[in-house]
């Protein structure tokens, strides 16, 4: 009877598992060329990734869309025990003729080594209501669901809560207008539910990447959606440069506002914000202020990964996926990066292991 009874105790007491951890990726360094040209200034040196390569002219080739160089990446994201990418994905018609940003997802899917980390897609809603939509062609969202639940259905694919593809949705207040009712982007999605469900897998687990909290209690009652995220959350316009910690009570104010609002949510944790090499080189987009932050140092990173996947085991109800995703793995530019460096190295997906094997040993 005694046993029994400290079975039961100790049963009560377990951790749930270790918190997921995942990290973005924006694959735009490859044959494209554009994005490049802002670390090829010398103030930005530091963020040059390890891929990077000086030609014997002095020029700086940076390019990540080649076999060898992701599974170098694979090897490092593995031993920085990360547990996912979500690459970012672009349907083909929105960029015609190319299919540079997702270059990387087939060299990922061709990899001999992708069962060292698993993944899943950012789904995107911008562009416009024709063909240029981020999601492709409204008439063409049929092919689209069957090649998205072909990915679903790859064992490496992410799951969560049992069965359920991880998917994240971002720019998503242009699916409404490109679809052109509520009614319509939401038949999309019920359209997508229904074809992975009768391929045996659990409904998708669809989270809203917003700025706001509100934001994504919106979306999840016009959309039907399942969960509150975010790409990422920037700092303010002051033009002025602020500590990480700063950036890291962003975050907080993000995750505790979405416990809030009493849905369900996937913590979003800034490795980093500094969009400067972007506005100093006249990039359009980037024509306004804005607030930037120190760079984290490992201390710190590690920290706040682990006081992300703290705040998971401690809100089971409001994070039921049981994951946090990072910002990010390869936003050189916009200051989010995981991926080593020609300068720091393996340094941050060191802290990002050391905030995962400390949680562990607790």
């Amino acid at each position: 009877m005694l046993i029994s009874v400290l079975l039961t105790i100790l049963a009560a007491s377990e951790l749930p598992a270790q918190p997921l951890v995942g990290a973005i990726r924006w694959d735009a360094w490859n044959e494209w060329g554009y994005f490049q040209q802002f670390l090829v200034r010398e103030e930005w040196r530091v963020r040059r990734p390890f891929f990077t390569k000086t030609k014997p002219d002095g020029s700086v080739e940076i390019r990540c869309d080649s076999q060898e160089v992701m599974d170098q990446e694979i090897a490092y994201a593995h031993a920085g025990e990360l547990d996912y990418w979500t690459f970012v994905w672009y349907h083909p018609d929105s960029m015609p003729g190319k299919n540079h940003m997702t270059r990387c997802l087939e060299l990922y899917l061709a990899s001999a080594h992708k069962q060292d980390v698993r993944y899943c897609l950012t789904l995107l809603a911008g562009g416009s209501p024709d063909e240029t939509n981020h999601l492709g062609a409204k008439d063409k969202w049929p092919a689209t669901t069957d090649y998205l639940v072909e990915r679903f259905k790859d064992p490496f694919y992410q799951k969560v809560m049992g069965n359920r593809p991880l998917v994240y949705f971002f720019e998503t207040e242009g699916m409404i207008p490109c679809w052109g009712s509520e009614a319509a982007a939401r038949g999309a999605w019920d359209l997508l539910r229904k074809k992975t469900i009768d391929a045996g897998l659990g409904s998708p687990y669809i989270a809203g990447m917003v700025f706001h909290p509100k934001d994504g209690v919106a979306l999840m009652d016009k959309l039907g959606l399942d969960a509150i995220s975010a790409y990422a959350n920037p700092g303010g316009n002051e033009n002025i440069e602020l500590p990480y910690a700063k950036l890291c009570d962003q975050n907080r104010w993000f995750w505790n506002g979405c416990v809030e609002t009493g849905r369900p949510f996937i913590p979003t944790v800034n490795v980093g914000w500094d969009y400067r090499p972007e506005k100093h080189a006249g990039f359009p987009y980037r024509n306004d202020d804005a607030t930037w932050f120190t760079p984290p140092s490992p201390a710190e990173l590690a920290g706040h990964v682990q006081a992300a996947m703290r705040f998971v085991r401690e809100h089971p109800a409001a994070c039921p996926a049981n994951a946090v995703v990072l910002y990010a793995w390869n936003e050189f530019n916009e200051g989010g990066w995981l991926a080593p460096t020609l300068q720091e190295g393996t340094t941050r997906l060191d802290a990002v292991k050391q905030a995962q094997d400390s949680l562990k040993a607790r």
